[in-house]
């Protein structure tokens, strides 16, 4: 017989970061609004840093990285990048230096998650690329740099997402199973957002050994659906293997959807920027343009179609991202004042 998955996770190194685990809360007033009784898993509550799902993910990797005897941490993303955010505060509390190659965009002004990774003491390169998916070569460079100066780097990829920082959110979907049985909670359908696809196969493998069926829905944040079920694939693989899981295992019921994305990753669609405010009126909780407003997004499309209805059991999970919220604030109070809001003279 195969060892629990707890078992199994524990002979995986790990360094803790963060206060784990998260609430699973009610959501009375949004559930008043939408008819479903709606929860929400608070992983923007964890608490390095302002929160994010990246922590789960980094404990894996900084104890990788600490295993081979780095120094230094070296990551890339976008400019308003929470990954870039939260590897920067990672390498401070274990007492590591921290290099972080960001994309230019239109968000690139110091605030939100910019500025914080300037304020760690983060050094900093802001290049040129065609997308932050492009930013490998770079990184490279910026490697071989700190090679020569006598460092030694560890490079965690864009998004934090490896088959070993996966795991962290294996026990994010036990943590999961343990609190809806607490609160005597069967659930309908999960939503999360849909970005390299890592937390969605762990999630969707941990709460199956867990015997949780209901539908797991990825809202895709940045790819078509195609290329999002691939990367599931893959990621399933890579989990199952570390986890000594038989790949064939049944999955149950899952789906993505990519008609959400808008323009492009990081693009605040109109239905993400109404997901935002309708959340942040009824339960006074943030949501971030990128990940989780766009999730929501998908949810309230799904809702206004008629998929769900009173007395069913919808868990959406945050993924943070808040400070992003301050780099849009053009776009957020130029939507404000679309919806009738008077926001005075900017």
């Amino acid at each position: 017989m195969s060892r629990s998955l707890e078992d199994v996770l524990e002979s995986y190194p790990r360094i803790s970061l963060t206060r784990l685990p998260t609430p699973l809360q009610a959501l009375p007033s949004l559930s008043a609004e939408l008819g479903p009784q709606m929860y929400i898993k608070r992983d923007d509550l964890t608490d390095l840093t302002l929160g994010g799902d990246k922590p789960r993910k980094l404990e894996y990797e900084v104890a990788r990285a600490k295993a081979e005897g780095a120094d230094t941490l070296v990551t890339c993303g976008s400019a308003q990048s929470n990954h870039a955010r939260l590897t920067t505060a990672a390498a401070r509390k274990v007492g590591m230096q921290c290099v972080v190659v960001l994309s230019r965009d239109q968000y690139q002004e110091l605030q939100g998650n910019l500025l914080t990774v300037y304020l760690m003491g983060a050094q900093v390169h802001l290049v040129e690329a065609a997308s932050h998916w492009d930013l490998e070569p770079y990184v490279q460079s910026v490697c071989q740099s700190l090679r020569e100066q006598g460092k030694k780097p560890y490079v965690i990829p864009i998004s934090g997402t490896t088959p070993h920082s996966c795991l962290g959110y294996v026990r994010c979907g036990l943590e999961i199973a343990d609190q809806i049985a607490e609160q005597g909670i069967s659930l309908d359908a999960i939503y999360a957002p849909f970005g390299t696809g890592g937390i969605f196969a762990a999630l969707l493998l941990s709460l199956r050994e867990r015997g949780i069926t209901c539908p797991l829905i990825g809202i895709s944040v940045n790819q078509k659906r195609e290329v999002c079920y691939d990367r599931l694939e893959m990621w399933w693989m890579e989990i199952g293997r570390l986890l000594d899981r038989d790949p064939k295992r049944a999955r149950g019921a899952f789906e993505v959807h990519d008609g959400f994305v808008g323009r492009g990753y990081g693009d605040p669609t109109e239905g993400c920027l109404d997901a935002i405010m309708l959340m942040a009126r009824t339960e006074g909780i943030l949501f971030d343009p990128v990940y989780s407003g766009k999730m929501m997004a998908g949810f309230l499309a799904h809702q206004a179609a008629g998929r769900w209805s009173a007395g069913q059991h919808i868990l959406l999970l945050h993924s943070g991202g808040v400070p992003a919220l301050f780099a849009y604030a053009g776009v957020l109070g130029t939507h404000l004042q679309k919806r009738g809001v008077d926001i005075g003279d900017r």
